[in-house]
């Protein structure tokens, strides 16, 4: 599936906004302590699994992987500019296709252990997140699993900025429209975090996180309130994570 303001937006992705972030050494190795800290626990154990990192942007969680220790590392991602800064890091074990991410599903031949999907899913429609979430399931084994990140739009103070921040956002989700799609397209287990960014300065990031657990739990009440009870995540990201049984 491609529109032209995706091909017109993708085919500069890294020269026209996202490049320094996605780019820099020193915000990478933030980022590692980032995936280790929410992702490492729900990753096969196995290093010999099937990764594939669907919308692997420059190519950070490819790199975390293969640092960790994975054998078997595949990152699909629809921007000639973002698969040429992969390519660039000459990772081993680590194989890049720049792929429009359904046709990739539709004809990869080998199931994964585990797909990721950081930070794609809002920018797909509503009939491309059902669909290209079936797809995923197909191209998964039995009893693995996907993790999909997304921004949070149960917080009021980031989730204007997360859902507008690029041109190609089509939707935002909370913990509660995220659990609805996946149970709509079958995945099991579904269990769904909010994620830890503190992962910075130990002693600048305890004191961070305890005013983020008290804000939390006002805003947790500002919802009950409301009539909102369901929602109980209010972290800047959400981390849903869900699996297919044979």
């Amino acid at each position: 599936m491609q529109f032209e303001y995706r091909k017109k937006i993708y085919a500069s992705y890294v020269t026209n906004g996202f490049g320094e972030t996605h780019t820099n050494e020193k915000m990478y190795q933030i980022q590692k302590k980032y995936f280790k800290k929410n992702y490492l626990k729900y990753l096969p154990e196995d290093k010999n699994a099937r990764i594939c990192d669907l919308g692997c942007g420059c190519g950070e969680f490819v790199r975390f992987l293969v640092e960790t220790g994975y054998k078997y590392v595949t990152g699909v991602d629809t921007s000639v500019e973002n698969i040429e800064r992969c390519n660039s890091l000459n990772m081993k074990n680590a194989l890049f296709m720049c792929e429009d991410i359904e046709k990739f599903l539709d004809e990869n031949d080998e199931k994964f252990d585990a797909i990721v999907f950081n930070d794609v899913i809002e920018h797909l429609t509503k009939d491309e997140i059902i669909v290209i979430l079936c797809k995923i399931q197909e191209n998964i084994k039995d009893f693995g699993c996907v993790l999909i990140k997304t921004p949070n739009m149960a917080n009021p103070f980031v989730n204007t900025a997360g859902r507008y921040i690029d041109f190609t956002h089509e939707i935002g989700f909370t913990e509660y429209s995220m659990r609805q799609v996946l149970r709509a397209t079958d995945y099991k287990n579904i269990k769904i975090i909010g994620t830890d960014i503190y992962v910075m300065n130990p002693i600048i990031s305890i004191i961070a996180k305890l005013f983020s657990k008290i804000i939390n739990i006002f805003l947790y009440l500002f919802s009950y309130l409301y009539g909102r009870k369901g929602i109980k995540i209010f972290e800047k990201d959400i981390l849903a994570i869900a699996w297919k049984k044979g």
